[in-house]
């Protein structure tokens, strides 16, 4: 009986989960592969439309380029108001990226309209010619202005001339702080401000034993103390970089807005000369870490994106928008601000940031998938600088040069077009810029310019005693000048390039140097760099090799496409 009963019992729950819907449920079940064309676009007010890309997507053994158009025709338009008249704009494609669209930069973007936007893509689909047909509209808010003003703790007001210790439990840092504070700190920890003011020692060892069963709470609640005794400030002033354990506190930031904004892109713009501070999460174990790790490549930089929405204050978030202390460099960092429209947030949070991929991206393109969204962009300059005496930074010059020397000189763009600058600032370091040394008299020559030839002689004849060095800063030279016959090393360079099958150092060069500007028609290095980049290697994009196809047959006998 009681067997029966517990069956029944266990059916019984069974078939009441089995009604209970849960996350599980909205979850996409094994979704198709998406073979069609994604966009990405932006209408913002005050600009002309410079930024509708599109790619064809592809499948994981192939290779993108935005080199050249993967559609054999386009046909892009956005209507709406451009400059005070309604109308219809029709895009043009960006020389040398012509998967993306611009429009005639006289044409505004306006605030608070709707921009219908209808793209007509011919392209080849695995073998099958197809035409998609993408539509977006992008609604531009009508309101959304910074504030002149913002606020950030009052010890980042450079009037204190107040230095941060590396703890808060010194008889210095305490007396530094305010009345009313210190009072509130009294009144919690009555022990704590008596053992530090009256000891004057932060070794004592009642003051040591307090700390060790205190210092947390007491460290955690005098930040969220500091973090409400605000300043205010305006835009363009100059602030004093938080160190230590103040190091996580906030400035922030409010804008008047329309209720069509519902969420603010925040990304910052620093100074190629700026130096980029050390924080307490650098070395959160005592480790310092390999200064390396302190550059951060380009000079923009995504920050973060506040949603409209109620954070646990009540407040909305909008109203008071927060950038971490630690996030800003030296010199001028200038805030972009960007009030986007419903659509974009519902994009970033599913489809870029969303860290479960079982959810299902949100886009607002039909006939293909991306975002085409409407924003309006503002800008906030704080400029920043440090106590030596108390932080350490590290130029970003510097640590870029220790970034690209620890990865590899000539494994990204960004280190390959540094290269050269770099090791002329530096005299053409031993071991490392032999290669640029040999360039750069190759170019003394060229010029002529006795200058610099008598600066890059000496590492230049050292690297000389090493053949492949030779070789390297003969192909850095000529292969960006097209080989001159003037220059007699470029003769070596053209034939290693040029005329010789299989992949060489030299080969590799040409390729980055021509990937780099995106195999621009306009260099004539490129042609045939192309056909050996399809021919040499694993043929990975046929958007690219179509142009070495075409190179090869008009030049049939060239070594490069056998």
């Amino acid at each position: 009986m009681f067997a029966g009963l517990a069956a029944a019992a266990a059916a019984t729950v069974v078939v009441l989960v089995a009604c209970i819907q849960g996350p599980w449920d909205y979850y996409p079940k094994d979704p198709e592969v998406f073979k069609g064309v994604f966009l990405t676009g932006y209408a913002l007010a005050g600009r002309p439309v410079e930024h509708v890309c599109f790619e064809r997507v592809l499948d994981l053994s192939e290779e993108a380029t935005q080199a050249f158009a993967f559609y054999d025709s386009a046909d892009v338009r956005i209507a709406g108001r451009f400059s005070g008249a309604a109308g219809t704009l029709v895009l043009a494609p960006v020389v040398d990226t012509p998967n993306c669209f611009k429009g005639d930069s006289a044409s505004l973007v306006e605030r608070d309209g709707d921009y219908a936007l209808t793209a007509r893509i011919s392209w080849d689909s695995a073998g099958t010619k197809v035409t998609s047909v993408l539509t977006a509209t992008a609604h531009v808010p009508r309101l959304f202005k910074m504030h002149d003003s913002a606020t950030a703790p009052s010890f980042a007001d450079p009037k204190r001339k107040v230095s941060v210790p590396d703890t808060i439990f010194t008889r210095e840092f305490f007396t530094s702080l305010p009345p009313d504070i210190l009072v509130a700190l009294g009144r919690e920890f009555p022990e704590a401000v008596p053992l530090v003011l009256d000891s004057g020692a932060d070794t004592s060892t009642a003051l040591r034993d307090y700390i060790a069963l205190h210092g947390k709470a007491i460290q955690a609640r005098l930040l969220s103390l500091l973090s409400a005794d605000q300043f205010t400030y305006t835009k363009g002033d100059t602030l004093l970089y938080l160190n230590g354990p103040l190091n996580t506190l906030s400035h922030h930031f409010s804008a008047d807005r329309s209720p069509d904004v519902h969420a603010v892109l925040i990304t910052q713009q620093f100074d190629s000369n700026s130096s980029r501070p050390e924080t307490r999460f650098d070395s959160p174990l005592g480790f310092k870490p390999d200064s390396s790790r302190y550059y951060f490549p380009g000079s923009i930089r995504r920050l973060i994106i506040y949603p409209d929405a109620k954070g646990a204050n009540g407040y909305n978030l909008l109203d008071s928008m927060g950038v971490v202390n630690v996030w800003f460099h030296t010199l001028r960092n200038r805030l972009y601000f960007y009030g986007f429209e419903q659509a974009y947030y519902d994009y970033t949070s599913t489809a870029v940031d969303g860290s479960d991929a079982r959810v299902k991206p949100k886009y607002n393109v039909t006939g293909g998938r991306g975002i085409f969204a409407g924003a309006i962009p503002d800008f906030f300059d704080v400029n920043i600088k440090i106590d030596s005496l108390t932080t350490k930074s590290y130029p970003l010059q510097i640590t870029h040069g220790l970034f690209c020397s620890k990865e590899g000189w000539q494994d990204s763009k960004d280190c390959r077009d540094y290269y050269p600058a770099y090791c002329n600032a530096n005299d053409w370091k031993p071991g490392e810029c032999g290669q640029a040394a040999v360039a750069a008299c190759l170019e003394a020559d060229a010029a002529p310019d006795t200058l610099l030839k008598a600066r890059c002689t000496v590492e230049a004849d050292s690297a000389r005693q090493n053949a492949d060095l030779v070789k390297f800063g003969e192909d850095q030279f000529c292969i960006p000048r097209n080989f001159p016959d003037s220059i007699p090393a470029c003769a070596a360079s053209r034939k290693r390039c040029l005329d010789s099958q299989g992949i060489n150092s030299c080969k590799q060069a040409l390729w980055n140097f021509c990937l780099d500007r995106s195999w621009s028609a306009n260099l004539e290095q490129c042609q045939p760099a192309l056909a050996s980049y399809c021919h040499d290697k694993p043929r990975l994009s046929e958007t690219l090799c179509r142009h070495a196809d075409e190179y090869c047959a008009a030049h049939a006998g060239s070594v490069l496409c056998k």
